[in-house]
């Protein structure tokens, strides 16, 4: 379709690789306020499934109770098998490590049972962080003054395999052997091509080439990489290239398994990596890229596209979705009119919980002009060396919110640059091996990587999770235009003083009521800060809060922050103050059936005259509607049609509007 034409390409440089080297080296395989103290608050640990002793006397044993919690177990989580040391103690293993906080439900239910004494989580206890992986010396990007710090980070979590990262870019060879069992199933959304029938292109025809697919297929469930090598005229305005596996090289960024004896380390090599395929040898559609954002978050996307048929929703949803892709539009305008899809693909798939990390570009240019890294809703990552300072190659610039290692460049060192997963065919695919790269491509799933872990600890809402990495980054000598809040610090998100859950708001939210607030849930904290705001000013502090007249109409928020803890962090929840309206009308008891009645309608407020709009019902059915303005004070007519013989439940409904909550009244008339 016409509009989905323009193309976008791996946000990377021309790459420097380094194949697998010698034996020894990497295998080829503001005020002050008062605090309120958190009673029995912990951070999530992880879990791996329940243990259960049963009463010496129970008749049955630890597997017949798998049956009991399936229902309480979280999402998508299911009891895997069972274990038994004895007789009266035995071990629910689940599908996936998950927080042990989310078991309560299932422990409360085992504990229900008569022949039960008592169930807990089946807890995970790790040493001390290291990795023996013979790359892992050379990943700078990780460790050290002026990598991500994962290495620091992992003796609190080095991931859950709950958490999710959906790769979206070129695919994912997902045989290699630092990928193996890391990843999840995944999609290909890397279309065919096709031609106009007609001079106005209304019709279209796929032309079954797929020349940028390269896989013989459009959308279907395979996203492995077949190779993007191009040849001088398969794509026209791009020249040749060998295949650049930018996907699996992002994906081994990510989650790379650790501790296996090969290759190297991810950043959170626990986490699952979702390999979504956008991607092709011409780069990627925007229709396309945003479609697999919207999948990867766990959207319908048949909702969206039915040409090709029905998609399944993915059951497996991304908590944190990495795009190393991007491309520069030539004017401020295009690149305004393209983020209106996907300012609205960040919107949503935050609203399902995805944090949408995106590579600011390698232009060394203004950022602005970078899509969809400059759009609403997107972590925005910028490239640093290994000295910590803005890499010549990365975007600046307004939109740039933090930054990660990219490497120097492709003129430098290969030491100097990013090494991961890799394969070494210049066409189809050969070797799996090791490679270094050069971009913020690299630099954007080391953010996502680090986000894992923040996800891994319990810090799952994305707008919490963005303040998080953004207070914790390190400064340097990279500017606020070059680098944002700095480079990412992977141990100081997961040791932050950060909220788990937002507060509560209860109570009465009208002029004379009273609203109360609880903190929620906090991590490595018991003691926190309760503000209420009126828009952005500050009117009170802890834990209720009066509203007045002056609040009508205005959103009050309560936030909450750790006492001792960066202002930066915190967690909030939100209501409108409204006024109560009451809603009166009159009208015949009787009326003719071959005439139209007249209902007069009264609404009335506290402080204000109510506006909006008033609709009349006749049972489940709407029959008249009509508009409340200021100047009606507050009465008006409507005149309803014809009402058919017998009784009718009429219902009067006030919209309510920003000032005045809606009310409704009834009453039961008869046609003769």
């Amino acid at each position: 379709m016409p509009h989905v034409s323009r193309r976008l390409a791996a946000a990377l440089l021309p790459v420097a690789v380094s194949l697998a080297v010698a034996a020894g080296g990497v295998q080829a395989v503001a005020q002050d306020e008062p605090a309120t103290t958190l009673l029995g608050t912990e951070a999530p640990q992880p879990a791996r499934g329940l243990i259960v002793k049963l009463d010496p006397a129970a008749e049955r044993d630890v597997a017949d109770l798998a049956d009991e919690v399936r229902s309480e177990l979280p999402d998508d989580v299911a009891v895997a098998g069972t274990d038994a040391a004895s007789g009266e103690l035995g071990l629910l293993e689940l599908s996936e490590q998950v927080d042990a906080a989310d078991l309560d439900d299932a422990i409360e239910q085992l504990e229900d049972q008569p022949d039960v004494e008592w169930a807990v989580p089946n807890g995970v206890r790790m040493p001390s962080a290291t990795a023996n992986d013979p790359g892992f010396g050379q990943q700078w990007n990780l460790r050290g003054t002026w990598g991500v710090r994962a290495d620091s980070a992992w003796d609190v979590t080095t991931g859950s395999p709950s958490v999710r990262v959906a790769v979206i870019d070129t695919g994912v060879r997902s045989d290699h052997p630092d990928l193996r069992g890391r990843l999840v199933a995944g999609r290909d959304f890397v279309d065919d091509e096709y031609r106009c029938v007609d001079n106005a292109c209304t019709k279209i025809r796929y032309r079954r080439t797929f020349q940028s697919a390269n896989d013989g297929n459009a959308w279907d469930a395979s996203p492995a990489d077949p190779g993007d090598w191009r040849g001088a005229s398969t794509c026209g305005y791009m020249g040749a290239s060998r295949s650049t596996w930018h996907g699996t090289h992002v994906a081994g960024i990510v989650a790379a398994t650790r501790n296996n004896g090969v290759g190297i380390a991810g950043v959170a090599p626990a986490v699952k990596v979702q390999p979504v395929r956008a991607l092709g040898r011409c780069g990627g559609t925007d229709w396309d890229i945003a479609m697999s954002v919207l999948w990867a978050a766990g959207i319908n996307v048949t909702a969206y596209d039915r040409r090709h048929g029905r998609i399944p929703v993915n059951r497996t949803p991304a908590k944190v979705i990495n795009l190393s892709l991007g491309a520069v539009t030539n004017t401020l305008r295009e690149a305004r009119q393209a983020c209106r899809l996907y300012g609205m693909v960040a919107r949503k798939a935050r609203a399902r919980g995805a944090l949408v990390v995106a590579a600011a570009g390698n232009n060394g240019y203004d950022h602005r002009y970078n899509v969809p890294s400059s759009c609403s809703g997107y972590l925005s990552v910028a490239a640093t060396t290994p000295t910590g300072e803005q890499a010549f190659y990365s975007n600046e610039g307004a939109g740039v919110d933090v930054a990660a290692p990219g490497g120097s460049g492709p003129a430098s060192p290969s030491r100097e640059n990013i090494l991961s997963t890799w394969n070494n065919g210049a066409t189809r695919p050969g070797a799996n091996v090791y490679g270094t790269m050069a971009g913020t491509s690299m630099a954007a799933p080391a953010v996502a990587g680090v986000a894992a872990l923040g996800q891994s600890v319990g810090i799952t809402n994305p707008v919490v999770l963005e303040r998080v990495l953004r207070a914790t980054a390190r400064r340097g000598s990279c500017s606020v235009r070059a680098c944002g809040s700095g480079i990412v610090d992977a141990a100081g998100v997961v040791n932050a003083k950060a909220p788990l859950s937002a507060p509560r708001i209860s109570g009465l939210a009208r002029p004379g009521g009273t609203l109360s607030a609880t903190p929620g849930r906090w991590r490595n904290t018991s003691s926190v800060q309760l503000t209420w705001y009126r828009g952005s000013t500050a009117v009170a502090s802890g834990r209720t809060y009066r509203p007045t007249q002056a609040d009508l109409g205005r959103e009050i928020t309560v936030r909450t922050r750790a006492a001792g803890g960066d202002r930066a962090i915190f967690h909030q929840a939100s209501v409108v103050v409204r006024t109560p309206s009451r809603t009166a009308f009159s009208m015949p008891r009787t009326v003719k059936e071959s005439q139209r009645a007249t209902v007069r309608v009264r609404v009335t407020a506290p402080y204000v005259r109510a506006t909006g709009t008033v609709r009349v019902y006749g049972g489940k059915r709407r029959i008249a509607v009509k508009r409340l303005y200021a100047k009606d004070r507050g009465t008006v007519s409507i005149r309803l049609p014809k009402l058919k013989k017998g009784r009718h439940a009429i219902r009067v409904v006030y919209s309510g509007s920003a000032k005045v909550s809606a009310s409704s009244r009834g009453a039961v008339v008869r046609s003769r």
